[in-house]
């Protein structure tokens, strides 16, 4: 926002000034309540819709940076380009002169009702759902391994006791080396969940964001700023389509190998290792879900036929005998019938 929304626009051109409490998204002018009564009765802004001043100020300052008059004439955008995928003014035409114009309010009114819009808006709860999938995924398997550890800790011990010094060094070893495994698992499973959850902040952030549009943005900044929130919504789709892809989320386990001859009588002088601990995958159950899985164009309502644009088409000549035809009919069997006109008399 570089303008100070803080006191009345208005006002302040008078020397005045007020608190404003009102932002006027067509004006681009912070209002006080006395200078509302006046924009809601006069002509040319009482269609305007005014928005409080704090909604205004909840506005991501990408969407409140989008103006509405152009920067190279100054004068309010009023037509669209359908090849640059931009507002431009009346001047801008003549730039534009190859390209496919329309007035712009054809692509700003069904920006919320778009089907491009409701999509961006489901593919955000989407991906939040997919990160608490991940999450609960993740903490399950942190779970799992815990688990897995004590039983083997467990089981560590009972063979532990049937032996004497001997093996203390060893069950040192298999200890260090269960802890050194299960770090590794929980290293590997926090960074991912470390990476999601940054993810989510953004996303998160883009949500706010949505719905912030969604509330109180111009139908204009409701339009462009879309794209915006959709390119950022993209890159983390692709990212945890990533981490899907390369196998990020494949289930750790540990598994401890306990040296066969543990268990035989004749182990003082052979015995060396307890065993090993090994870290095992399996595959993920968790696939990147979609309620859409094709992305939705935005539907732009096709210009009205009238009667200046109707075109005919010839589908059949007739010859006659006659001159001077006046007027023609076709009767419900097929039959034609013409009007001709001569100096005594009707055919």
């Amino acid at each position: 926002m570089a303008t100070n929304t803080n006191i009345c626009g208005i006002c302040s051109l008078r020397q005045i000034t007020k608190i404003s409490n009102h932002w006027c998204p067509e004006c681009e002018e912070s209002i006080c309540d006395e200078c509302k009564e006046h924009h809601e009765l006069l002509k040319a802004t009482r269609t305007h819709e005014l928005i409080p001043i704090l909604n205004y100020r909840s506005l991501p300052s990408f969407i409140t940076d989008i103006k509405q008059f152009c920067i190279y004439h100054y004068e309010k955008y009023q037509q669209y380009c359908v090849e640059h995928a931009l507002p431009i003014c009346f001047k801008c035409i003549k730039d534009h002169h190859k390209c496919t114009v329309i007035p712009l309010e054809e692509v700003t009114n069904n920006a919320r009702t778009s089907e491009q819009f409701r999509d961006l808006e489901i593919r955000l709860v989407d991906l939040l759902q997919n990160i608490d999938t991940i999450k609960k995924d993740r903490k399950i398997n942190l779970a799992s391994i815990e688990q897995t550890k004590k039983h083997h800790v467990v089981e560590i011990q009972q063979i532990r006791i049937q032996l004497n010094k001997h093996l203390d060094e060893l069950e040192k070893q298999i200890n260090e080396d269960l802890e050194e495994k299960e770090c590794q698992c929980m290293a590997k499973i926090e960074k991912i969940l470390s990476a999601v959850k940054e993810e989510e902040t953004m996303i998160n952030q883009c949500q706010a964001n949505f719905q912030s549009i969604k509330q109180y943005a111009s139908d204009l900044q409701t339009f462009l700023g879309m794209r915006e929130i959709e390119t950022k919504v993209f890159k983390h789709e692709q990212y945890l389509q990533s981490l899907i892809d390369t196998n990020s989320f494949d289930q750790l386990e540990l598994t401890c190998n306990v040296d066969a001859g543990v268990h035989s009588t004749c182990i003082w002088n052979s015995l060396k290792s307890f065993g090993s601990i090994e870290i095992k995958t399996r595959a993920s159950s968790i696939d990147f879900a979609r309620t859409k899985d094709k992305q939705a164009q935005l539907q732009i309502t096709p210009a009205t036929t009238t009667i200046n644009t109707v075109k005919l088409i010839i589908q059949k000549k007739i010859t006659t005998g006659g001159y001077n035809i006046r007027g023609c009919c076709r009767s419900v069997n097929g039959d034609s019938f013409s009007l001709i006109i001569t100096k005594r008399k009707c055919l």
